[in-house]
């Protein structure tokens, strides 16, 4: 860097030109402190840059950070892998750790580039104007091969952070798509969705209506038709009543059970079974319908006593499954 008199920002002068020529006028306004307190100490800090936190991705390319660029993707697609996985397969995992998780995940993904952003930014910029100086025959001819650069750049620089944005706003859908499909089969259990379901009416039998009776008006006969006063007790000779279908009726269980959990994913409900069944516990499964579509409910037991239950409840919990006992 050349030294001379100091500028506006406390930096040398030709410092501070070759800095403002590589940033452009709008973004010298904004980073130009931060180099100077950069410059007076020697090396870069970690300084918050809400541009850099929120633009992430886009911002790192437009300024052409590549080696910050390949961090910050690498970061954005493991945490995406990270979340899907947590959502899609950690199913002993509990609703409230995978938040908090999920959580933690978005404030990295954006504490990065805020803090480190301005810092990336100064050390690549201070490369590119220690480079035009070198190439450069004059300081003035580096200023204006620094300030070419910029203005040839910018456009580019536009689409490529437009695009960088985009792909990121996919891939956040992707992620949040898998939030809300997961959210349903994972939820922890309560007294409304795993109270017993409560046995179906059976619709009665339709009978023959017996023969009315013969009255003084009706005609002569031969002989007296006999009637049945009680079809139910004296069916018709020779008639026999169907049986009634109770192909769709699931009987209620009694006794006191755990419910372990509604899951939407059959593939879900079905790992929690056979983890359950490994264990020595007695599972029972049954289709629910609901306004989100078919669930299937997964419990264990029944049992005669609370105290078989409750002890049933403990080994669901060791297994990393939610429990809730439930009373006849």
């Amino acid at each position: 860097m050349q030294a001379g008199v100091d500028g506006p920002t406390g930096m040398p002068s030709g410092t501070e030109a070759l800095f403002r020529a590589a940033l452009g006028p709008p973004a010298a306004r904004i980073y130009l402190p931060f180099f100077a307190r950069f410059e007076e100490r020697g090396r870069s800090g970690l300084v918050w840059s809400p541009r850099a936190a929120l633009g992430n991705l886009a911002w790192l390319v437009y300024w052409r950070l590549w080696d910050a660029v390949l961090v910050q993707s690498i970061l954005t697609v493991a945490g995406a892998g990270a979340l899907g996985w947590l959502w899609a397969r950690a199913d002993g995992v509990p609703m409230g750790v995978r938040f908090g998780m999920a959580v933690a995940v978005v404030v990295l993904w954006l504490a990065v580039p805020g803090l480190w952003g301005v810092a990336w930014l100064h050390g690549g910029l201070r490369q590119r104007t220690v480079a035009a100086v070198e190439e450069a025959d004059t300081f003035k001819v580096a200023l204006e091969h620094l300030e070419r650069s910029v203005y040839a750049w910018r456009p580019r620089g536009y689409l490529f952070s437009a695009a960088t944005a985009l792909a990121v706003v996919l891939l956040v859908g992707w992620t949040a798509q898998l939030l809300r499909g997961a959210a349903v089969s994972d939820e922890p259990a309560s007294a409304a969705l795993f109270r017993p379901t409560p046995p179906p009416s059976i619709s009665p039998v339709a009978t023959p209506t017996p023969a009315p009776e013969q009255t003084a008006a009706s005609p002569a006969v031969d002989k007296l038709v006999p009637v049945i006063e009680s079809p139910a007790a004296e069916p018709a000779a020779g008639r026999v009543l169907p049986d009634p279908d109770l192909s769709g009726v699931r009987p209620r269980v009694r006794g006191f059970g755990v419910n372990v959990g509604l899951f939407s994913v059959a593939a879900n409900a079905e790992r929690a079974k056979a983890r359950l069944s490994e264990a020595g516990l007695p599972v029972l499964d049954d289709p629910v319908e609901s306004a989100r579509g078919p669930l299937t409910r997964v419990r264990v037991g029944p049992f005669d006593r609370r105290e078989d239950a409750e002890a049933a409840a403990q080994k669901v919990r060791a297994l990393g499954l939610e429990a809730r006992v439930y009373e006849p």
